[in-house]
């Protein structure tokens, strides 16, 4: 039997050598599936080669992605053209990709084009009627123009389309205060931040409107609900100071030393802190300080 097996072994040998040097069978080395058949690669590498290396810049065959990501790179790094021009490229590649479309409209609002920037939120819109993101990024174009009414709006069909999404709640109880409609606000806030927080940060809305009164009350009940809510405390005596001098306007910029550190709510992303990017715009989607950073940044400056 072994002799039997040796020889059709041996004949199987042959022919494939006969055939090969005939030109009738060739085996490419590069063939995927054949390369097993080189002697000098053991079928143990087959499983390395086959590896999806988890670090690689992304799929090859898909370059409207690593457009997309080497587009925001670019912005990050303060190279607008060609991120621009990445953006672009993914847009021609999928002309209903709205991260690509929300990324040009984007560094139009950067670049001072308004209305041109606004027309791009609203492509995004139309790409997908049902995108969180883009009635957001909406919202908060708007809320940079102080055009709360429309803001309002647009970021409730955003926070209705992912009503788990706590930015995007957030930033629609800011718009509602700056509409003057608090007893809608506050819900959100407290779902997003929590109740002495909520009343904090309306006072803050507040008091940046010049509407002393009202933020001296939202203040009390923020220290009355958590006392040791520093900030809390140390705004409303600020306010009540200002109320007692007549000096019944909005304070640009948070007091200085160790009243406290916390400037008025930028209506951002950031609850209680104002934010800006290089545009002005004062709805950071990043950078959220926790009430907790507050309180501690309280603290050490009325230690100071």
């Amino acid at each position: 039997m072994k002799q039997s097996a040796r020889a059709w072994t041996s004949l199987a040998a042959g022919c494939l050598f006969s055939l090969s040097a005939s030109g009738c069978i060739t085996i490419a080395p590069n063939t995927p599936g054949l390369s097993w058949l080189s002697p000098n690669k053991p079928k143990v590498q087959r499983a390395s080669y086959e590896e999806k290396v988890q670090d690689a810049p992304g799929d090859p065959k898909n370059p409207a992605k690593l457009k997309m990501a080497y587009g925001r790179l670019m912005e990050d790094s303060g190279q607008l053209a060609e991120a621009r021009k990445s953006y672009a490229a993914v847009v021609e590649l999928q002309p209903k990709n709205i991260e690509a479309i929300l990324g040009i409209a984007h560094l139009d609002q950067l670049s001072g084009n308004i209305e041109q920037a606004e027309q791009g939120y609203k492509r995004a819109i139309k790409a997908d009627p049902n995108s969180a993101l883009a009635h957001y990024s909406l919202g908060e174009f708007y809320a940079t123009q102080k055009r709360w009414k429309e803001s309002s709006e647009a970021l409730t069909k955003a926070m209705l389309a992912q009503p788990d999404e706590t930015q995007y709640r957030y930033a629609l109880a800011v718009a509602l205060v700056h509409c003057g409609d608090v007893d809608s606000a506050l819900p959100h806030f407290i779902r997003t931040i929590g109740d002495a927080e909520a009343h904090y940060n309306v006072g803050l809305i507040l008091q940046e409107e010049g509407n002393l009164a009202d933020a001296e009350r939202q203040f009390a009940l923020a220290v009355t609900k958590k006392p040791e809510l520093t900030a809390a405390q140390n705004w409303l005596t600020h306010v009540r100071q200002q109320r007692t001098n007549g000096t019944n306007t909005a304070t640009p910029e948070a007091p200085t030393g160790p009243v406290s550190p916390v400037v008025p709510a930028g209506h951002s992303a950031t609850p209680g802190v104002t934010q800006k990017s290089d545009a002005g715009d004062r709805h950071s989607l990043g950078n959220r300080l926790s009430v907790q950073q507050l309180e501690q940044s309280a603290n050490q400056s009325a230690g100071s």
